[in-house]
């Protein structure tokens, strides 16, 4: 009986042996969506259900034309945007204008009543007059000096005298233009006048009649023009190679979700921000509508320059630990796994594969994740 009882048992641990080897070769034996193993080679037996799953095809050339996209702003266009700063501390007699309303250029904005204005009049004619003088005696001089009865020295003296009187006389005058008020104006009328310098509207507004304005650092008001306004947009310095000015760009506004806004590169900064490795570039857009406002979040894509790239469905690409992977078929219904470098991702269909495949290559297109294990 013990003799019978060990050949039992060892006829079972060789059964067992040899089912335990058949797993080796096989993932699954069993069940409908069965592939084996051999090697580093995965193959579809015949009968798989795996085999109506699957889909494969080519990997194939295509002109590739990508974008970039990087977040940006929306800016004022600087040559349109003024703070109106009086040039003089004085008293607001009158607001000609009010919060947002539209202006034209040269239309007054607001009357300062300045003693720095009056006491620039009183220079003037003080200086005037000295100049008036100074013209009197150089004729004078002159003339005298023709008949011998003044000095040569006299006559250099009032010539002098006169040049410094006259210099006197035109800085006078251009300290009351440059307060933007009028030579001829008369004593009842000596106001300064701030007016527009361009048209726009009057975003800000600060000052009011009565008030004494004698911060000349804070503006009494904002002018801005918003008929046009920049996309400004930070590109890293990797990317900098890619952007060229008329390039094609996309902007999209969170205020806006389904509408694109087109524009083209107009300016590349030539000034690298040391601190977050950018470049500033501008993008201008016709805001007639002027639904477009300062400080708008938006994101912008630029149109990059097509060149000819192999690409493959997104679906096929499987990550892990390792990387991106792909199944190439290497013979009908027989997958090695090999390694892919992503290049370009085509929207959320197309990736183009830098590294890892060839033209014409067949592999998984989709569902591939049912032979990842």
């Amino acid at each position: 009986m013990n003799l019978r009882l060990g050949l039992y048992v060892l006829v079972i641990l060789g059964a067992l042996l040899t089912g335990l080897g058949g797993c080796d070769r096989s993932k699954q034996e069993t069940g409908q969506d069965s592939f084996l193993r051999e090697g580093k080679y995965l193959v579809v037996p015949e009968g798989s259900s795996l085999r109506k799953k699957l889909q494969i095809g080519p990997a194939e050339e295509k002109q590739v034309r990508a974008g970039l996209t990087v977040p940006a702003t929306v800016e004022a266009d600087p040559s349109e945007l003024l703070k109106i700063l009086p040039p003089v501390a004085g008293r607001i007699v009158q607001l000609h204008v009010h919060l947002g309303d539209w202006v034209k250029k040269g239309q007054p904005l607001v009357t300062l009543e300045s003693p720095d204005l009056t006491q620039a009049f009183s220079d003037l004619q003080k200086a005037k007059a000295q100049h008036q003088q100074a013209k009197r005696t150089l004729d004078r001089i002159r003339e005298l000096g023709q008949h011998d009865i003044a000095s040569r020295r006299e006559v250099e003296q009032a010539e002098t005298e006169f040049t410094s009187a006259e210099s006197e006389h035109r800085r006078a005058e251009a300290r009351i233009n440059q307060l933007g008020s009028s030579l001829e104006a008369g004593p009842s009328d000596r106001m300064l006048v701030l007016r527009a310098p361009i048209q726009g509207r009057i975003s800000e507004l600060s000052g009011a009649p009565g008030g004494y304005w004698n911060d000349l650092n804070a503006p009494v008001m904002v002018l801005a023009n918003l008929s046009t306004v920049w996309f400004s947009a930070s590109v890293q310095e990797k990317d900098i190679l890619k952007i060229y000015a008329g390039q094609e760009v996309v902007a999209s506004l969170a205020s806006f979700p389904s509408e694109p806004f087109h524009s083209k590169v107009a300016f590349v900064g030539e000034m690298l921000d040391p601190e977050t490795r950018t470049v500033k570039v501008r993008m201008p857009f016709d805001n007639a509508s002027r639904r477009l406002l300062p400080a708008m979040f938006a994101n912008v894509t630029f149109s990059l320059r097509p060149h000819k790239g192999l690409v493959v469905p997104t679906s096929a690409i499987l990550q892990d630990q390792f990387g991106s992977r792909v199944y190439v078929e290497v013979a009908p219904w027989t997958f090695e796994i090999r390694a892919v470098k992503e290049g370009i991702h085509l929207g959320d269909e197309w990736t183009e594969v830098l590294e890892g495949l060839k033209p014409g290559e067949r592999l998984v297109m989709k569902e591939g994740v049912l032979l990842h294990d």
